[in-house]
């Protein structure tokens, strides 16, 4: 109410105003980032926030997937998530990339000099696999040879090998030299 002299006094006037403070944006643990096996996702927030979120590149709402538990990476993927709780506005979306990569793959036996043939074994540490090599020099992709078993080296020869796992990022090319004493 406002007074004045010689004038009227205003009406009251009243305004009610509520005040609302975003939740924090879910976090992830572990963060973002490649890795070379499957892993386990934790979302956490305040302790009375749902966490919404999604797999699949779109924004989360509060229609989206409830967050109940370790989200598994199996692939790689973008995980969107979001935060609501009563009397509080929804968090902004935060999110985490995690890339899985096959391992590069190893040699066996260690590339070097040999008076004798070799039988060269090649391995990767991904589970699924498929490794596919050269003997040419060239960069092996997924056109080349697919390893089925030893590869009976008896020349100077150079081996390069890389692996893939469906819906994980191919490993780094291995290169492995065998050197033949005996000229070969």
């Amino acid at each position: 109410m406002a007074a004045a002299n010689g004038m009227a006094n205003s009406t009251v006037a009243s305004a009610t105003y509520t005040i609302l403070i975003p939740v924090p944006p879910p976090t992830f643990s572990p963060p973002g980032g490649t890795y070379g096996a499957p892993l386990s996702v934790t979302l956490s927030d305040t302790q009375s926030a749902t966490i919404y979120y999604t797999t699949d590149g779109s924004t989360p709402t509060t229609a989206s997937t409830v967050y109940a538990g370790a989200i598994s990476v199996t692939q790689s993927m973008t995980i969107k998530a979001m935060a609501a709780a009563s009397g509080m506005t929804n968090s902004s979306v935060a999110s985490a990339t995690y890339t899985l990569r096959t391992a590069t793959p190893t040699f066996s036996p260690p590339a070097g000099t040999y008076v004798l043939p070799q039988l060269v074994s090649i391995s990767d540490a991904s589970p699924g696999a498929t490794i596919y090599y050269t003997t040419d020099g060239s960069t092996p992709t997924t056109s080349s040879a697919r390893y089925s078993g030893p590869i009976l080296v008896v020349l100077t020869t150079t081996i390069r090998a890389m692996a893939v796992v469906p819906g994980w990022s191919q490993s780094p090319v291995a290169s492995a030299t065998y050197t033949n004493l005996l000229g070969l």
